[in-house]
């Protein structure tokens, strides 16, 4: 089957259009859950600092408020590795915060 898209006069084959939905869904978005309202998790997109929301049924179970959730090939994970280094850094600004010089 031949697929042909009429995007603003520019024809898109079905080969082109699926290499370019592929490369759609196979970045990699980051962010970072800030609170939860009602089915909705409100999250910091990591690269754009935009609010988004997101519902709770689409993230893993365990998620919980200031962990780092990846979006990827149409599904969220829990990144625990950028989660505890993202915890750790807010730590010592906090710590450094407070140290007498």
């Amino acid at each position: 089957m031949d697929l042909e898209i009429n995007n603003q006069n520019n024809k898109i084959s079905s080969d082109d259009f699926s290499k370019e939905l592929e490369n759609h869904l196979s970045k990699v978005i980051t962010f970072s859950i800030d609170r939860f309202e009602n089915n909705f998790a409100v999250c910091e997109n990591k690269q754009t600092n935009e609010m988004v929301n997101i519902e709770k049924s689409l993230l893993p179970i365990d998620c919980k408020e200031g962990d780092i959730i990846k979006f990827e090939n149409g599904i969220y994970t829990l990144d625990l590795d950028k989660t505890n280094k993202e915890k750790e850094e807010i730590k010592n600004l906090v710590n450094n915060l407070f140290k007498k010089k």
